[in-house]
C-alpha cells in the first residue's frame, strides 16, 4: 500500500509539474503575441518602416526554417494551398498589421486583429466547413464585436487623425488570419509545417521586391534596431510563440490552451502604456476588457 501511494504521489507531482510548465509556456506565447503590436509600433516610430520590419521578420524566420522546407517540401499541401496559407498568415497579413501600426495605437491592434480573426474563422467555418457554432460561441462573438467597436470608437468618431485607417488595416489583417485558420482546419495542417512554409514562401516572394523596387531602410538603420527587430520578429514572433503555444496545448488541450489568446488584448494595452506611453481612454479599456472576456468565453465553449 505504501508503495502504491508513493507511485501515486510521484505521478501527481509529475502531472503538476507538467501543468505548471504548460501554463508557463502558454503565458509566454500570449506575452509574445501581445508584445508584437507594441514592439512593431515602437520600430515604426523609430527608424524602420513597416516594409523594413516585415523584411526582417521573414528574412530571419525564412532562413532559419529553410532547411526544414528543403527537406520536407510542401508535403501533402502542394503549392496552391501553401500560397493560400501564405496570404492568410504571411506577408500580406503581417504587412497590413504593421502598416496599421503606423496610424493607430498598438492597443487597437491587440484588440481588433484577434477579434476579426475569431469572427471570420467562426462564421466562415460555419459556411465553408459546415462547422455550425454553438449558441454560446455566437454570444461570445457578439461580446467581442461590442468590445472591438468600443476600442475603435474614439478613432472613428474623431474628425482629425488617421487612426481609423489603422483600425481598418487591423481588421483586414485579422480577416486574413481568419481565412488562414479556416484553411488550416479544412486541410488539417501541421502548425509548425505551416509556419515554416509561410515564412519561406513569404521570404522568397517579398525580399526580391523589397530590395529591387523598395527603399531598404535596413541598409542604413542603426545596428541595434536591426538586431532587436530581427530577433523579436523573426525568432520570437514568427517561431517561438507558435512552439510555446503548441507545448501548452499539448498538455492543457485545445480548449484550455486557447484561452491564452484571450489575454493578448490586455497584454498589448498594458505594454503599450509602459513602452509607448499610449494610455487608453476609459471607453477603450472597456472595449479591451469586453473583447478579452468574449475571447475567453468563446474559447471555453470550443470543442
Amino acid at each position: 500500500m505504501s508503495r502504491e501511494r508513493q507511485v501515486m504521489t510521484s505521478a501527481t507531482l509529475i502531472d503538476r509539474k507538467a501543468l505548471s510548465v504548460a501554463v508557463f509556456f502558454g503565458f509566454l506565447s500570449a506575452l509574445i503575441w501581445g508584445a508584437w503590436p507594441v514592439l512593431s509600433r515602437f520600430g515604426v516610430q523609430k527608424t524602420l518602416s513597416p516594409y523594413d520590419i516585415a523584411a526582417l521578420r521573414f528574412m530571419v524566420a525564412g532562413l532559419i526554417l529553410l532547411p526544414f522546407v528543403l527537406k520536407k517540401g510542401t508535403g501533402m499541401l502542394g503549392l496552391p494551398k501553401t500560397l493560400v496559407l501564405t496570404v492568410g498568415q504571411g506577408i500580406p497579413h503581417v504587412l497590413l498589421g504593421i502598416l496599421g501600426l503606423a496610424y493607430a495605437p498598438a492597443g487597437h491592434a491587440g484588440v481588433l486583429i484577434p477579434s476579426a480573426m475569431i469572427a471570420v474563422s467562426t462564421i466562415g467555418g460555419w459556411f465553408f466547413l459546415r462547422d455550425r457554432p454553438e449558441k454560446a460561441a455566437l454570444i461570445g462573438i457578439f461580446i467581442i464585436m461590442v468590445g472591438a467597436t468600443l476600442s475603435g470608437w474614439q478613432s472613428m468618431s474623431e474628425s482629425g487623425g488617421q487612426a481609423w485607417l489603422g483600425d481598418l488595416l487591423f481588421i483586414a489583417a485579422g480577416a486574413l488570419w481568419g481565412i488562414y485558420t479556416i484553411a488550416s482546419r479544412a486541410w488539417d495542417v501541421d502548425a509548425f509545417q505551416a509556419t515554416a512554409l509561410v515564412s519561406v514562401i513569404s521570404m522568397l516572394l517579398y525580399l526580391p521586391l523589397y530590395f529591387i523596387w523598395g527603399t531598404p531602410g535596413i541598409l542604413s538603420a542603426p545596428v541595434s534596431e536591426i538586431v532587436f527587430q530581427s530577433l523579436f520578429q523573426g525568432v520570437f514572433a514568427a517561431i517561438l510563440a507558435l512552439l510555446f503555444y503548441t507545448k501548452a496545448v499539448t498538455v492543457l488541450g485545445a480548449t484550455r490552451g486557447s484561452i491564452f489568446g484571450g489575454l493578448v488584448p490586455c497584454i498589448a494595452s498594458v505594454l503599450a502604456i509602459f513602452v509607448l506611453s499610449e494610455v487608453p481612454s476609459l471607453i477603450e479599456v472597456a472595449g479591451m476588457v469586453l473583447a478579452s472576456g468574449g475571447m475567453i468565453y468563446i474559447f471555453g465553449f470550443r470543442k
